[in-house]
């Protein structure tokens, strides 16, 4: 049981590296870690502290003023990971991961619109409805890297921890 908590210690690790790494916008594992978290971590407190520590300190590392938001985000998506422990399946972490990626895309852009000010410039966004419409029409391409980031960090962190906890390799002869 220690092994395997370790072993999520060091694949969530991992997923906090890609926000260090060159990337596309928005393409990390934020949502993968937070799934992650969730669904392997048997107790609940760490399921939210480790994810929670791993992003900080990534965000620490690149000089990042932590985003109430984004942190926000990660603590709501935890237990998307805790409700589909007793039923995983490929379907099931798909379904998830989009889910994820929505509920980021949301409650991060509400922050942005609630928080635009007129020195935004060019993407000021007024508090009224069509300061909302544009906020999250300004956002929708960044939206496609979340989406496309939770999917691929999703399926191969939960691939490798599977891989190696259940030992199903698959060696390729050349």
């Amino acid at each position: 049981m220690k092994n395997k908590t370790l072993l999520i210690l060091l694949i969530i690790l991992i997923g906090a590296f890609s926000r260090i790494i060159p990337h596309p916008p928005n393409f990390t594992a934020i949502g993968a870690i937070s799934i992650l978290g969730g669904l392997y971590f048997g107790k609940k407190y760490l399921a939210f502290i480790i994810p929670f520590l791993a992003i900080l300190i990534a965000d620490i590392i690149l000089g990042y003023k932590p985003v109430i938001s984004v942190y926000l985000s990660l603590l709501m998506i935890i237990p998307l990971g805790i409700t589909i422990r007793h039923k995983i399946s490929y379907f099931s972490i798909f379904k998830t991961s989009m889910f994820a990626s929505i509920m980021f895309f949301l409650i991060t852009n509400f922050f942005v619109w609630i928080n635009s000010s007129p020195m935004d410039g060019i993407y000021y966004c007024p508090p009224n409805f069509i300061g909302f419409v544009k906020c999250y029409t300004q956002a929708i391409p960044f939206f496609y890297s979340t989406l496309l980031g939770d999917l691929f960090f999703c399926f191969s962190l939960f691939g490798l921890y599977e891989c190696i906890t259940k030992k199903k390799f698959i060696f390729i002869n050349s």
